[in-house]
């Protein structure tokens, strides 16, 4: 349980005493003030910026026992800012005085994870003052108040607010905490065992003096050793403040902050604890004169500076970056190379200067492209720092690099906070980069009273520059003459998991023989065990048997975890287990939650005039509609035109049931609009209006808490002002597709603190397990095409010298850091485990069951058993992949297009041809830029042959249609899409032009039906065409459509060619595909029909292409009942 936690139930308890002594919570600051009564403290209210305040709003005066505050606002209000101080009081500040200088009533118990707050780590005072806002809440309205008011008394959100004269807002997050949240089992914090320290950690405790390095593998005591030497450097009369701690995660400086100031608190306020990023923000706040920056800077992040270098992009004459489709990939890949780039303190100019030089000595053709490529990096590079600083805007990779060139060249500044810092101390240090070691050289240049903690065989972090080569060179080369020194000795696992993971080290390049740690516990007999099936869709079964094994002989479900590599993989594994019965503890992608997508298609509905959202709500148990109501309410809103939620469906004949629900969907939605806060909008409907949170605080299924946790964390993210022009709710589905498409949503998918205690099997990346701990682990997917993970090489390689510490080009450079990756990322995966270790792999894959080989990290970790199972648990189907009834009616009939859809992704088919909802991609300015092309492409094939045509007053109707003609870079996109037409007309020259009918191919019992765009016909010999505005495909093209187009073409004009003509390339693609090839695609066709018939629709994800889907917010579980579809 943490600090705040513990601040909370503590509040609870003082709430009903205070009921028990007659005070009534209803009127709140007469009972708060009756608290502070009880305790013989005085309040007072004094006008808003009196000179008794000093600057705050409220104020604790310990020597006079005097709480005085502003009188403003609300009694409400007022009464909070008494509570606030209470607390102080109550959790042990009451020796000294408390100002009180902001409040959040509706704060929530932890930050969302996006902008500012994944990087500000607040102080031990912050966290305090975080502290005393949810006592406070809690004191006025505790969470088991709030709950029993809901469930049993029928009070709603807007109820309790009415009465209490609180807001909205406050008893909205109070009663989201307290529904959708586990209670936390209240248990006093037991002692922790009074370990002494071993011989070597007393010495690196005490030493003092030149730079030290201890070098700490898992489990040997690293954390209570740091905390030890804060410790004596307390008892020694250093001054907290002169002690600067620094580590890689807000969630390990809370921690450590709360060790240290269990014993000595005050001393821990004043102490500096935090990450590098975040220090180095501080930083910059506090001089920002001297950095040419504003004094609160917003942190720009990736989805933002992607979206602002869109609009660049045209403008930079780019070659081999170039994209005119969707540049976003390419810019992510730049941004990642621009990233890496100031984890060296490179900036835009030197990046430039080595880039540069590359192409001065290249002598091949591939190192001057190489070359080339980052030059126009180092463009991008400057384009993006002057878009920042425009903005007054930092960047992740800012917030160490500024620091650094700031103290290297301001010499005043560099010895003032040399002489404020007296102790330095780095916990992770082998997860430091070079921009992090040269503001450590900066802060210690000597190396004086520096102490780091690390182990080069956990460096895991190699993609944001963490690498051994730090540790290797820290005695020599970075604080020369210093000292270094090993712990030995694992604490946490069985002798037979520490000589597993002891003997792989010895052989990994970052380890060697002096890796060996010696176990404190004994040997349990076990050994760590192989288990293989013949398949990998096995894999879930047999890792399901082995945890329920594990739990019959006393290893509870929260005892164990599973591990693999990438959330992709973790994802299906969980609701694989989640469909075997196992209780798993995982929130996965939050915006892939079916519970998440049912709120964001809800809250759709306000600004869809048609309604899409309306096929995943008629499957909530509140609003169930049969599929034939929703497919005629989707017709009818279709071909009418209807205001969101203002529908008229009067003239449709609905089911009694189809008809009651829709009436219920209105009324949840009644008095929004789309101009609504989505926030306000879901909360509302959640407290207010719909039993849907109210179930699930009622459930004790481990799924149904699941559900509501997902729930909580999407309203933490709902609550902020999204940015960008729109709607709210529109600006916020932007957002979530964004974060989707950059792999930026990675920070959502923690799980509060309240969930620790959940008896559920944890499921985490080996990334996420790092610095964790369990009893029992299991490590899925052992085979040797996953682990190792293969090199996949840089997308934007670093110009040659940039990277510091490696031998070779920067090619070998980044394959060398990925394979110690690989082998750090599976020594961190074993050294989890405490008593039992066990790894899953599959023998066979593919239908020819052809050998599928074990990982060779396997071979290196000693004595193991060796299991081979078949499982007897079998997986159920998903229930939304399950098939659905259609009936078709008339002449079946799809196009080559649609049914190339369906190979792709059935659902998604489903969704477009058989629903027709769905709609377009979400357009940036390039598509739409090519939705204009292709609308003039349409005139120009229309006319065939002999028609000359200025097609430039056609091109600027189209821009206006798309709306392009009042962007800022319209000239700039009119440009290529000029270019684009003009080298469309100029490929039919000397060929005489005609339009053509659709062919149909007749298949079994359905047609389908196969466009050409155009035929040319050179000296009689003719060409068939399908025209594309967008680029390639790298393998060339392929796919259903293509294949059928060929098919038709060979059946229909024999002898005749066919062509691929893409305007992105200014190419054109000729397609000979052999009969065979032709003969598979026929067959493939008649197989797409046949399942279509059959009612098969399964989801294909993927994490690149489904943000980008029109359906990715309904996609998922379809109403009850048959499709009835006419042709």
């Amino acid at each position: 349980m943490d600090a705040i936690e513990i601040a909370r139930q503590r509040a609870e308890q003082l709430h009903y005493a205070a009921i028990s002594r007659g005070l009534d919570p209803w009127k709140p600051y007469a009972f708060v003030a009756g608290e502070a009564n009880s305790r013989s403290i005085d309040v007072e209210k004094c006008l808003q910026g009196s000179d008794e305040l000093n600057g705050s709003r409220a104020f604790f005066d310990s020597a006079y026992r005097l709480i005085t505050h502003e009188d403003s606002g609300s009694l409400f209000e007022q009464a909070f800012l008494v509570a606030h101080e209470i607390g102080h009081v109550e959790l042990g500040d009451d020796t000294q005085d408390e100002y009180v200088i902001d409040i959040d009533p509706a704060r929530t118990a932890e930050p969302a994870p996006s902008g500012i707050d994944r990087v500000v780590d607040y102080s031990h005072r912050q966290r305090r003052e975080v502290q005393m806002d949810l006592f406070a809440r809690e004191f006025l309205l505790p969470r088991s108040v709030v709950k029993k008011l809901h469930l049993e008394c029928g009070m709603s959100c807007s109820d309790i607010s009415s009465k209490l004269g609180a807001p909205f807002d406050v008893v909205a997050q109070q009663m989201l905490d307290a529904m959708l949240l586990p209670m936390v089992e209240h248990k006093p914090r037991q002692p922790e065992p009074d370990m002494s320290l071993n011989d070597k950690q007393i010495e690196a405790v005490r030493h003092r003096g030149k730079a030290f390095l201890l070098q700490a593998g898992p489990g040997t005591g690293k954390t209570r050793t740091l905390v030890a030497r804060v410790e004596s450097l307390f008892n020694d009369g250093i001054d907290p403040r002169r002690i600067l701690l620094l580590t890689f995660s807000n969630k390990a400086a809370a921690e450590m902050s709360e060790r240290i100031a269990r014993k000595q608190p005050h001393a821990a306020a004043a102490l500096w604890v935090g990450t590098f990023h975040g220090f180095g923000l501080d930083l910059l706040r506090r001089f920002h004169d001297l950095c040419d920056l504003p004094a609160e800077p917003r942190l720009m992040d990736r989805s933002e500076a992607v979206e602002l270098l869109e609009e660049e992009f045209l403008r930079l004459n780019l070659v081999h970056y170039r994209n005119l489709y969707d540049p976003s990939q390419n810019i992510v890949d730049i941004l990642n190379a621009i990233s890496r780039a100031k984890d060296e303190v490179t900036d835009a100019l030197q990046y430039r200067a080595l880039a540069q030089e590359m192409l001065n000595s290249a002598s091949s053709a591939e190192e001057r492209e190489t070359a080339e490529r980052a030059l126009e990096v180092a463009v991008v590079y400057d384009t993006y720092e002057k878009i920042k600083k425009q903005r007054g805007c930092l960047d992740f990779g800012d917030l160490v690099m500024r620091p650094v060139q700031l103290l290297e060249t301001n010499e005043e500044l560099r010895q003032q906070l040399q002489h404020n810092y007296q102790h330095v101390m780095v916990d992770e240090y082998q997860d430091v980069n070079r921009s992090s070691i040269r503001l450590l050289k900066a802060l210690k240049p000597d190396g004086e009273n520096l102490w780091v903690v690390g182990d080069a065989k956990q460096s895991i972090y190699r993609f944001r520059g963490a690498s051994s080569f730090n540790i290797s060179r820290f005695c020599v080369d970075d604080f020369p003459g210093g000292e270094s020194q090993s712990l030995e000795i694992n604490y946490r696992s069985v002798s037979e998991i520490v000589t597993a993971f002891s003997e792989f080290a010895s052989e990994m390049k970052t380890g060697g023989i002096k890796s060996h740690l010696a176990a404190n516990r004994l040997a349990s007999g076990l050994l760590p065990e192989i288990q293989t099936v013949e398949s990998g869709d096995l894999v879930s079964s047999a890792l399901a048997e082995s945890i329920l094994r594990m739990r019959e002989i006393g290893f509870s479900y929260r005892d164990q975890a599973v591990f693999c590599r990438g959330n992709e993989k973790l994802s299906a594994l969980g609701q694989d287990l989640e469909r075997l019965g196992i209780p798993v503890l995982f929130l996965g992608s939050l915006f892939e939650r079916q519970e998440v997508k049912d709120l964001v298609a809800l809250v759709s509905l306000l600004t869809d005039k048609r309604a899409m959202g309306l096929i995943r709500i008629a499957c909530w148990p509140e609003f169930q509609m049969p599929m034939e109501d929703v497919t005629q309410v989707l017709e009818h809103f279709r071909i009418t035109d209807n205001e969101p939620v203002n529908w008229d469906i009067s003239s449709l004949s609905l089911s009694p049931e189809g008809l009651s629900s829709f009436e219920k969907i209105k009324n949840v939605l009644h008095g929004f609009s789309s101009a609504s806060h989505p926030w306000f909008v879901l909360a509302t409907v959640l407290l207010d209006r719909t039993s849907v949170v109210a179930q699930i605080a009622t459930s004790e299924a481990v799924n149904g808490q699941a559900r509501g946790i997902a729930i909580w964390q999407f309203m933490n993210f709902a609550r902020q002002q999204f940015r960008g022009s729109g709607f709210p709710i529109m600006k916020m589905m932007t957002r979530i597709r964004r974060l989707l498409k950059l792999n930026d949503d990675r920070d959502l998918r923690q799980l509060p603190a309240a969930t620790q205690n959940i008896d559920a099997v944890k499921l985490m990346t080996i990334h996420g397990a790092k610095g964790l701990e369990f009893p029992v682990v299991h490590l899925s997917g052992v085979n040797k095409d996953t682990i190792p993970g293969s090199y996949r090489g840089v997308k934007c390689p670093p110009p040659e010298g940039m990277v510091a510490g490696g031998n070779g080009s920067s090619e070998d450079i980044a394959k060398e850091a990925h394979e110690n990756e690989q082998e750090c990322l599976f020594y961190v995966a074993m050294s989890r485990a405490k008593d039992r270790l066990f790894f899953y792999g599959a023998t066979t894959k593919g239908q020819n069951k052809s050998l599928r080989r074990l990982s060779d990290f396997l071979d290196r970790i000693g004595p193991v058993s060796r299991n081979a199972t078949t499982p007897i648990l079998k997986l159920p189907i998903a229930p939304e992949n399950k098939p659905l009834p259609v009936e078709f009616q008339g002449d079946v009939n799809f196009s080559a297009n649609a049914l190339d859809l369906y190979n792709n992704c059935p659902r998604r088919f489903l969704y477009t041809y058989l629903l027709s909802i769905g709609g377009r991609r979400q357009e940036t300015a390039f598509m739409q830029m090519h939705e204009a092309v292709r609308d003039v492409l349409q005139t120009i094939t229309r006319l065939g042959n002999g028609h000359v045509l200025d097609w430039q007053p056609i091109l600027e109707t189209a821009f206006v249609k798309q709306g392009l003609h009042e962007h800022g870079y319209v000239d700039d996109y009119r440009n290529i899409a000029e270019k684009m037409l003009t080298f469309f007309t100029q490929s039919r020259k000397g060929a005489s032009v005609e339009m053509l009918d659709e062919f149909v191919l007749s298949l079994t019992d359905a047609k389908v039906t196969v466009r050409a765009d155009e035929m040319l016909i050179r000296d009689d010999l003719r060409t068939l065409r399908c025209i594309f505005t967008g680029h390639a495909p790298g393998a060339g093209p392929k796919g259903i459509r293509h294949e059928a187009f060929s098919l038709a073409t060979k059946n229909f004009f024999p002898g005749s060619s066919v062509e691929l003509v893409y305007l992105a390339d200014n190419t054109v693609h000729p397609l000979n595909l052999k009969p065979q090839t032709l003969n598979k695609c026929e067959n493939k066709l008649r197989e797409i029909l046949t399942r279509i018939r059959s009612g098969d629709f399964k989801i294909s994800d993927s994490t690149f292409s489904c943000p980008g889907c029109p359906a990715f917010f309904i996609c998922g579980g379809v109403p009850a009942g048959p499709l009835k579809k006419k042709f």
